[in-house]
C-alpha cells in the first residue's frame, strides 16, 4: 500500500453513504491513520431532505427506527464512527437516491428501486458531484483517493465511482476501489480493477473497525436482526474468509478502467 500513498498528503475515502467506508474498509483506514497520515472520510450523499418524503424513504426511516430527524441522527452516528477510526469526517450536501426527484415524480418509487439499473440518468447531478469532488481534490491535495467498486449496483455507489473516476482523472490523483460491504458478504470476491493494495491488519485495527461499526445504531438494527451480535459475526467471518483467499481482510484494488461505474443491480435485498 505504501507505494500507492506517495508523499505526505491525506488519504481521502469517498463514501457514498453515511457508513459505507467504515463498513467496507474501516480497519484499513484505521491502519493508515495509525501511521500519522491524515485520513478524511467524505460522504457524498449526506444531504438533508426537505419534507414531504417519498413513501420508500418513510418506510426506510421506519425500518431503521428513525423519525423526521433521520439524517441528523445518522450524521451524528457517522461523526462518532469516523472518529473511532482516527479519521476526519466530511459531509457533502447531495441527496440520497431515496430523497431525490426526477421530474414530477420520485427517482425511487419503491423500496429497492435504487438497485434498478434502468433508473433515469442524472447528468446534472453527475456534473455537480464531479465538480464538487474536483474542488475537494484541489484543496485537499490527497496522496490518493479510495472509493467503492459499486459491488451490488446501488445507484449512489455507481454515481460515486463514476464521479470519483472522472475527478481523479482530471486532477491526476491516484484512485483505488474497495469491495463494498455488506453487499459482498457471503459472496465470492471479484477480481478487482487492478492489483490488490491491502494485506493483513493488526487485531487492534480490526477491533477499531468493529467499534466504529457499532456507532451506526440505526442501520445495524435494520441490516441485522435487532442489531445484535450477528453483525459482528458477519463482518469477522467475512474478514477471515478474505484473509484465507486473498491475504487481506479487506480488499482495496488499484483502479483500472472504470467499467464498474455502470454496473447493474445484483438482486440484493433492498435494504439501503
Amino acid at each position: 500500500m505504501d507505494d500507492y500513498l506517495a508523499g505526505d498528503g491525506a488519504l481521502l475515502a469517498l463514501s457514498p453513504h453515511l457508513d459505507d467506508a467504515v463498513l467496507s474498509v474501516g480497519a484499513a483506514l484505521a491502519a493508515v491513520a495509525a501511521t500519522g497520515r491524515p485520513v478524511v472520510v467524505c460522504t457524498v450523499f449526506a444531504g438533508k431532505p426537505v419534507p414531504p418524503l417519498s413513501d420508500p424513504a418513510v418506510r426506510f426511516h421506519r425500518d431503521c427506527g428513525l423519525g423526521e430527524d433521520a439524517v441528523a441522527v445518522r450524521l451524528r452516528e457517522d461523526l462518532a464512527a469516523v472518529a473511532a477510526l482516527g479519521a476526519t469526517p466530511l459531509h457533502l450536501p447531495f441527496l440520497d437516491a431515496l430523497y431525490r426527484r426526477h421530474g414530477d415524480d420520485w427517482l425511487c418509487t419503491w423500496l429497492g428501486a435504487h438497485f434498478d439499473p434502468g433508473l433515469p440518468a442524472e447528468p446534472e447531478l453527475v456534473a455537480e458531484i464531479t465538480a464538487e469532488v474536483g474542488g475537494l481534490l484541489r484543496s485537499l491535495r490527497p496522496a490518493a483517493v479510495w472509493t467503492c467498486a459499486a459491488v451490488g449496483g446501488h445507484v449512489d455507489h455507481r454515481l460515486t465511482l463514476a464521479t470519483a473516476t472522472a475527478a481523479c482523472a482530471a486532477e491526476g490523483v491516484r484512485l483505488a476501489q474497495w469491495e463494498d460491504l455488506p453487499y459482498a458478504i457471503g459472496r465470492p470476491a471479484g477480481s478487482g480493477p487492478g492489483r490488490l493494495l491491502t494485506g493483513p491488519v493488526p487485531a487492534t485495527h480490526r477491533e477499531r473497525k468493529l467499534a466504529a461499526i457499532g456507532e451506526y445504531h440505526s442501520k445495524l438494527g435494520m441490516l441485522f436482526a435487532a442489531g445484535g451480535p450477528a453483525w459482528r459475526e458477519a463482518f469477522a467471518g467475512h474478514a477471515a474468509a478474505r484473509l484465507a483467499t486473498h491475504g487481506a481482510e479487506e480488499l482495496v484494488w488499484g483502479a483500472g478502467p472504470a467499467a464498474g461505474a455502470h454496473a447493474s443491480g445484483s438482486g440484493l435485498s433492498p435494504s439501503r
